[in-house]
């Protein structure tokens, strides 16, 4: 497997991208790490094939999954941050879109829940529960029994039910939920700073007219100066597929590509059973070293 970018200019705007997230070693290194994960011996050789191969248009989501942890195992470096850099450098193709971008981090996520059983965290299952509509649901824990409390994550909360209301789903996958993700509404700051933010009220993204999209802080207190949103909370709770469609529209109006910080909350709540407002920093609260 080996990519090659149709741009000459992103495998070097990718490595210095990933040479500035947090723990990164020298420029060097990721230029070679970058390089080996992408199919190469190392920089020279990426370079004396760069001009004679052909050039796909966008790699394929297992590709970039793969690259991505590979990556990861030979620096170290969170599978998240080098996703967000290799996107926002447009390593992986000229137009990246945010759709696809939660479909690799989907696949990274799912690496980490391999061979997962009815009993298994993660594991896919359907909430049969009388107003929920047959939801998508990843297991949190299995009851014993039919009737034994089982807690699952929906795309609005972690959710407890009977375990016949919640059967496994065989042609499932795991997904991260819509709340991880999905701006809710934005802030406006007192210098017209645009804030997305989350239904559970996390910074999503920073956004400034002229200017790329920010990554935000998900704990991180915003002074605004004014509300508004995009949703309420009815039709924020519709159809999966539509509040899904209209989310990633919303995200491509401000071109965002990545994905939030606080999608890398997501393993902690699944393992925990804890829900994104039980783990959020509130003003006056301590400082928590986290994820994303």
């Amino acid at each position: 497997m080996s990519i090659h970018s149709p741009d000459q200019h992103a495998f070097k705007r990718a490595a210095q991208a990933l040479s500035k997230l947090p723990g990164a070693s020298s420029l060097s290194a990721c230029q070679t790490a970058l390089a080996q994960a992408s199919g190469h011996r190392d920089l020279h050789h990426l370079q004396a094939l760069q001009a004679k191969m052909h050039h796909p248009a966008e790699a394929s989501v297992v590709t970039q999954a793969d690259i991505v942890s590979r990556i990861h195992q030979a620096s170290g470096l969170r599978s998240g941050d080098i996703l967000d850099a290799l996107t926002r450098t447009r390593f992986f193709g000229g137009s990246p879109d945010p759709e696809t971008t939660l479909a690799v981090r989907e696949a990274l996520f799912a690496a980490d829940y391999p061979d997962r059983g009815r009993q298994d965290v993660g594991a896919p299952c359907r909430v049969k529960a009388p107003g929920y509509d047959n939801a998508r649901a990843l297991l949190v824990e299995r009851g014993e029994g039919p009737e034994g409390l089982t807690r699952v994550m929906i795309d609005h909360s972690i959710m407890t039910c009977v375990s016949r209301e919640a059967p496994a789903h065989r042609a499932g996958r795991l997904f991260v939920p819509l709340r991880f993700w999905m701006p809710y509404g934005f802030w406006t700051e007192a210098d017209g700073t645009k804030v997305l933010f989350s239904r559970d009220y996390c910074p999503l993204w920073k956004t400034q007219e002229g200017r790329a999209p920010l990554r935000d802080d998900p704990d991180r207190y915003v002074r605004f100066v004014k509300q508004e949103w995009y949703f309420d909370e009815g039709s924020f709770r519709g159809p999966v597929d539509k509040v899904m469609s209209r989310g990633l529209d919303i995200l491509r109006e401000h071109r965002v590509v990545s994905l939030p910080r606080l999608v890398e909350w997501f393993p902690e709540c699944l393992s925990t059973g804890r829900w994104i407002s039980d783990l959020k920093r509130w003003p006056g609260d301590p400082e928590v070293l986290r994820a994303g």
